[in-house]
């Protein structure tokens, strides 16, 4: 009965967060995915897909098959053959692979229109190859999903720091190192936050249920309470988590602290990872996080 009583509590409150981040949502602008991820999903989810037909959606653009190119020449797939055009792309890559990579290419794209935008989907895009790495050692998460993750976590950041630009950059450094209380001034001055924002963006854009409800999750110390249903979800979270503390231990401009390792903690007894996973996840980091995934041209 009091169990009931706080889960209905618990449901009751997330609705009023979400309500909440609907209405600031609804005072900003926000593009539609391109109609080729329509028509490659479309191609995808035919029971023969046409590899021609991918290559050539996922070609059309010179500049964004560049940036899908440099992607996934990372550590985001399992494949370790330098994949140069469209069509090596589709004969190595799996199908999932091809539209989590593609689609988080275009989304770089879209969002990130300012520093501070540019550094937030940077921030994401370090930890989705850090969490690619770990995903190495979790059995029902790919290394494109763990990036997928990890690049979308703070999507909703973007857009709340739209509406007030430096006071969010403030926020959004605090929650580097300290994930949790940042996290709960947030939410007391918005009465919502950026997970509830990033989550109905990535509904809006038919993301995997499993990457909006990581959204949700990862500032949520419960969450391995919280996402006990589904194992994959549970390990999304997880792995993001633990990404971003790596991410903020290859910053020398950050402390960790015990807020911070807390966190770390928390993403740690969910997951069996060997002592050597975060080290080979910090190393990934350091090779890649720098190359530009973020596109900084516009």
């Amino acid at each position: 009965m009091v169990e009931s009583l706080l889960n209905k509590t618990t449901y009751y409150f997330m609705e009023n967060l979400i309500k909440k981040a609907a209405t600031l949502l609804s005072t900003i602008e926000v593009p539609d995915l391109p109609e080729v991820i329509l028509l490659l999903k479309e191609e995808l989810n035919k029971k023969f897909p046409n590899t021609v037909t991918i290559a050539s959606l996922i070609s059309k653009d010179p500049q964004l098959l560049a940036e899908f190119l440099a992607l996934v020449n990372t550590n985001v797939t399992s494949e370790r053959s330098l994949i140069r055009d469209a069509k090596a792309a589709v004969n190595l890559l799996g199908l999932d692979d091809i539209l989590n990579l593609f689609v988080s290419t275009i989304i770089s794209n879209l969002v990130a229109q300012n520093a501070l935008e540019k550094s937030i989907l940077t921030h994401g895009a370090k930890s989705g190859l850090a969490a690619a790495e770990l995903s190495y050692w979790v059995y029902d998460v790919s290394r494109s999903q763990a990036y997928m993750a990890g690049l979308m976590q703070n999507i909703g950041a973007i857009y709340l720091s739209k509406l007030e630009p430096d006071l969010y950059e403030e926020m959004f450094i605090a929650s580097l190192s300290n994930p949790i209380s940042a996290y709960q001034n947030e939410l007391k001055h918005y009465q919502t936050s950026h997970v509830y924002v990033g989550s109905l963006l990535a509904k809006k854009w038919h993301l995997q249920p499993e990457i909006y409800k990581t959204i949700l999750f990862h500032h949520d110390i419960d969450f391995a309470i919280k996402t006990v249903g589904n194992q994959t979800i549970k390990h999304l979270t997880a792995l993001t988590i633990l990404s971003n503390y790596i991410v903020s231990s290859t910053d020398q401009d950050l402390y960790i602290n015990q807020e911070l390792k807390e966190y770390r903690d928390a993403a740690k007894q969910v997951l069996s990872l060997p002592d050597n996973a975060l080290t080979a996840a910090m190393a990934a980091v350091n090779k890649w996080g720098s190359k530009g995934l973020v596109n900084a041209s516009h």
